[in-house]
């Protein structure tokens, strides 16, 4: 029998069930072309899926990898800003602490007061001496018979007596300290002068030593020290401004990153899950080609029995191992008690198949699961696979 002629006769027993015109050989042909038909269904379903994982893997390296190029510009670009950054403020901090460094320098050979009255104005000379002026060294040779006098307060005394030594004393006599006296000159333990200091100074109670390099050299530190932490704080604002906008720049790259994955992966397993239900039902229609083979003469009753079969047998599979917690009274329990010895027959005949068994299950289960719509839909997908099949 010629292809076209076959063709028709496939056809007509796919349809109405028989075909008188077809001799047995025809037909154990025909089944043979159906099981290859279904297998290679299968063959380009598993192709697909392995076409879709290499396509899944490639778009989220290339995703990955478009991250790591915008994270990598981000990264440049802020390098780039922050040595701007700091070229053009590390110079200007670096000459303002060399003006400070050498104003202190110079500042411990001019921060010296000469006392002009001993008193001043309610007795704040004493007060500023004895706070801000350097306690002076002593100029007696050491030994146990050796006293002097001390002033009376004075900054950073270290004697026992008093707490200073002054350059005045009398050896064999011991004097439990003095004022400060007109005509001394006193060192300030401190650049930073503040009101007191200052008006004993307008008020020329106490008058610098070198007036204009005590002025200049005092100033110089104050405003120099003034204008570093302008400096300081510029640049560490700048810096912040920079790194701020770098974090911002991978925030949003990040969370693209994280979007285009998202929809790639949810892309994948959308078409992973069709492909995998494809997957189920060509495993499904292969397997009742199998087994519609060995009764080829029917072979459209065998593969619709055989189909309905393996569909009944996995829903029973499904309802008994359910957990126990899924049976709440005991009619459910002697139901369950059916459907598990039904599910063991299915069992049975799966592993020695024949059709005249397979009708049984099937007329035991009845059309319980086999009107659900994925079945139907089961069936109808199979019917079309088989036509394309014989029409090839």
């Amino acid at each position: 029998m010629n292809k076209p002629t076959l063709t028709l006769v496939l056809a007509f027993a796919l349809i109405a069930g028989a075909a008188p015109s077809a001799n047995a050989a025809d037909l154990k042909v025909a089944a043979q072309s159906a099981v290859s038909g279904f297998q290679a269904s299968l063959t380009a379903t598993l192709e697909q899926m392995g076409v879709l994982e290499d396509e899944h893997a490639k778009n989220t390296a290339d995703i990955n990898q478009v991250n790591l190029d915008a994270t990598a510009k981000a990264t440049s670009s802020e390098t780039a800003n922050l040595l701007s950054v700091s070229n053009l403020y590390n110079p200007k901090i670096s000459a303002s602490n060399a003006l400070i460094t050498s104003a202190k320098t110079k500042w411990e050979s001019v921060n010296q007061l000469v006392i002009k009255d001993g008193f001043g104005f309610q007795g704040n000379v004493q007060t500023v001496a004895g706070k801000y002026f350097l306690c002076p060294p002593s100029t007696l040779p050491n030994g146990p018979t050796w006293l002097e006098i001390v002033k009376r307060n004075c900054n950073g005394g270290s004697n026992a007596m008093l707490g200073a030594r002054s350059t005045k004393g009398t050896a064999g006599s011991t004097i439990g300290g003095e004022d400060w006296q007109k005509g001394d000159i006193g060192t300030l333990n401190t650049w930073d002068l503040n009101q007191a200091v200052e008006s004993v100074i307008s008020d020329g109670y106490m008058v610098p030593v070198n007036l204009a390099d005590f002025d200049s050299t005092r100033l110089t530190i104050k405003n120099e020290t003034a204008n570093l932490n302008s400096l300081t704080g510029i640049y560490s604002r700048a810096k912040a401004a920079v790194m701020t906008k770098y974090d911002i720049a991978v925030s949003v790259i990040n969370a693209a990153t994280n979007k285009a994955l998202d929809a790639e992966d949810k892309r994948y397993e959308q078409a992973l899950a069709a492909l995998e239900t494809k997957q189920a039902q060509s495993e499904a229609f292969v397997l009742a080609a199998k087994r519609a083979s060995k009764d080829y003469k029917s072979f459209d009753k065998a593969f619709s029995t055989a189909l309905a079969f393996e569909y009944n047998r996995a829903q029973l599979t499904q309802i008994v191992d359910l957990p126990w917690s899924a049976f709440t009274t005991l009619r459910s329990l002697s139901s369950l008690a059916k459907v598990i010895a039904l599910a063991d027959y299915a069992d049975a005949v799966a592993a020695k198949y024949t059709m005249a068994n397979a009708l049984k299950l099937n007329a035991s289960v009845g059309n319980t699961f086999a009107k659900a719509p994925t079945f139907v839909a089961g069936v109808k997908k199979a019917k079309a696979v088989y036509a394309k099949v014989i029409k090839s």
